[in-house]
């Protein structure tokens, strides 16, 4: 008795005798599936991308990284500077006398010329600015120099004589 049951079924089935209609079928239903999963999974996507907590880590990260690159832009900068700051202490120095102080500046990175330095006086304040190119590598540089002294009123700055001696140039100011 049941196996007429089960010819039964078959019989009523339209997949069972038509094999054209369970492939179409078939492929309509795995399309549904796909279909749906793929939606499930933008679904979760989008709601996590849309998600205030997982944009404010991604803008945190995105932020460090910035905070990171302009620090290390920073430090090779300050790097630069100190480099320059040292090279420039090699080149200007100062010297005191028993009756003068002397102001020695090397004036190989400033194009071997005495007129690249301008040396100019206010009060008790003496200005010294010079300025030169250097060539370096497929690069040109241009070194800039600019300090103020400033001396007690011992001295005597409309008295102080310039000259040039070989690659120096030599400030001399006299004291009273």
């Amino acid at each position: 008795m049941e196996d007429n049951n089960k010819n039964e079924e078959h019989e009523n089935c339209i997949f069972c005798k038509n094999p054209v209609m369970r492939s179409i079928f078939t492929g309509i239903l795995i399309f549904l599936g796909a279909f749906a999963a793929f939606y499930v999974v933008s679904d979760w996507h989008f709601k996590r991308m849309m998600d205030p907590a997982y944009q404010m880590r991604r803008m945190d990260r995105v932020m460090m990284r910035d905070a990171d690159r302009i620090e290390h832009m920073a430090r090779k900068q300050l790097m630069h500077q100190y480099r320059m700051d040292e090279k420039i202490a090699s080149f200007v120095r100062m010297e005191k006398t028993n009756d003068a102080y002397k102001i020695i500046i090397n004036l190989k990175p400033f194009d071997n010329n005495e007129k690249n330095v301008k040396v100019s006086v206010n009060n008790n304040v003496l200005n010294i600015s010079a300025a030169g190119e250097r060539a370096t590598g497929h690069n040109q540089e241009i070194v800039r120099y600019s300090q103020n002294f400033t001396f007690r009123d011992d001295v005597d700055l409309d008295k102080l004589t310039k000259m040039k001696d070989g690659n120096d140039y030599i400030i001399t100011i006299p004291m009273d």
